[in-house]
């Protein structure tokens, strides 16, 4: 599934709000968040635990591959600035495809079914 299938399937604010998530996670990962004294793993820093937490609610896979493709999107997605050619959204549904496929079989990103007993309550 490709982020324009996504996103004939998903409302834009779901898109936005992952768009959001996504770009706190990069400033996190490229230390534009004041993280710059405290070097830490950037699997482990908050923002990308919660981006993480928040993806693995829209995509059906597991949180260790999210926080990868978080952690493998292109160095210039620094979540501070934005570009014409590519957006946020876009690039991370690449880098998570990329990093499904070197985890076992080729899968597709696909989103998560809906949990109705969970919403039900």
């Amino acid at each position: 599934m490709t982020s324009n299938d996504i996103r004939t399937q998903v409302s834009p604010m779901v898109i936005w709000m992952a768009d959001a998530a996504i770009r706190e996670a990069r400033k996190a990962i490229t230390g534009n968040t004041g993280w710059n004294d405290v070097k830490r793993n950037p699997f482990n820093l908050p923002e990308v635990e919660m981006a993480g937490e928040i993806l693995f609610r829209m995509f059906d896979t597991f949180t260790t591959a999210i926080r990868d493709a978080l952690i493998e999107m292109p160095e210039k997605m620094d979540g501070v600035w934005s570009f014409p050619d590519c957006n946020y959204f876009d690039e991370f549904v690449k880098a998570l495809d990329k990093k499904l496929h070197w985890f076992s079989d080729p899968e597709e990103v696909e989103l998560r079914k809906p949990d109705w007993i969970l919403e039900s309550l």
